[in-house]
């Protein structure tokens, strides 16, 4: 049911149907203007701490900011430490700036591709198939932030379209010019190495990113062929065992040579040195330490010694000794 008013020609007083009339209440422009204002306070005391919340931009230790305007990159970088954007228009991306690595592994769980074989495979000089395995240690580079986060907005794009492709080029233009027998050499894991270093430091300068270290962890060769050469090692080690042995055994006579040498020559030189008069004198020597004597008897029943001091005079007295018996018994 609706109620008609009619303003009347002489007044502002409406005028119901029934012909009643209401007056118009008097408003208080002073009481609403009071509460708009109190109203207004409320909204700023309330969304202060919310809009400062909203401006407080804190950067941890090992990371930085690249600072964005209405979506797109400024060129500022926050450094870490405490921070205020516009939060209307401006907003932040956090980036590690720590040491990361990038792993390719034949065995599974320990490369960056969990639960897969994800060694590069190469072809060597002589055809064979080699499967490496590499670690790349890098970071990004803080004062070239914007220029990275512009380029690949983050570290996992970068490995997948930087990192992964570049070194699987390079290790397999290089592997392509060492033969087998030399890339799983301590000589050619080295060429390996520079290679990579040299071509992902080239592309990293380019990119915002610091190349902290290329290693190759292994070389897995064809089963076949790592059988034979582990047989030809071991003939190797074994050829080496019996030259060594060899080496010892010369090196055993030429001691025992010089060593007889030695002797022989210590001997001319004590036979030299002695005479029958000195052996004399040592035997009469050893006659005064010890109770038993052993006197070395000649061919006449003499001492050796005696005879050899006597000389002819002793053969004389034996003689004369010999001479006096035969005339006793001629007497």
């Amino acid at each position: 049911m609706y109620r008609t008013f009619y303003m009347s020609s002489g007044n502002d007083i409406p005028i119901d149907p029934d012909g009643s009339s209401s007056p118009i209440p008097d408003v208080d422009l002073s009481s609403i203007l009071g509460n708009t204002l109190l109203i207004g306070l409320a909204i700023v005391v309330i969304a202060a701490p919310v809009v400062g919340f909203m401006a407080w931009e804190p950067v941890e230790e090992g990371n930085v900011k690249v600072v964005k305007k209405w979506g797109a990159a400024t060129g500022t970088v926050f450094e870490p430490g405490a921070h205020f954007i516009n939060p209307v228009s401006q907003s932040t991306v956090s980036l590690s700036t720590r040491p990361q690595s990038y792993t390719m592994s034949a065995q599974q769980g320990d490369g960056n591709r969990e639960n897969t074989d994800d060694a590069i495979t190469v072809l060597t000089e002589d055809g064979l198939r080699v499967d490496i395995d590499i670690t790349i240690r890098y970071r990004v580079d803080s004062t070239e932030a914007v220029n990275f986060y512009r380029n690949y907005r983050g570290a996992e794009a970068a490995e997948q379209r930087l990192i992964r492709p570049s070194i699987r080029s390079v290790l397999r233009t290089e592997a392509g010019r060492l033969p087998v027998t030399e890339i799983y050499t301590g000589e050619g894991q080295t060429r390996l190495k520079q290679a990579a270093q040299e071509t992902l430091q080239r592309d990293f300068n380019e990119d915002g990113l610091i190349l902290e270290t290329v290693q190759i962890r292994n070389v897995n060769l064809p089963q076949e062929y790592a059988q034979s050469v582990e047989q030809k090692e071991i003939t190797k080690q074994r050829r080496q065992q019996k030259e060594n042995e060899l080496e010892v055994e010369k090196l055993e006579a030429d001691r025992k040579r010089i060593e007889a040498e030695g002797q022989a020559e210590a001997n001319r030189i004590l036979s030299e040195s002695l005479d029958q008069n000195v052996l004399t004198e040592k035997y009469i020597e050893k006659l005064d330490e010890t109770d038993t004597v052993y006197i070395p008897v000649g061919g006449e029943d003499y001492p050796q010694f005696v005879r050899n001091i006597e000389g002819s005079s002793g053969q004389n007295s034996a003689q004369g000794a010999n001479g006096g018996s035969t005339n006793q018994s001629s007497a």
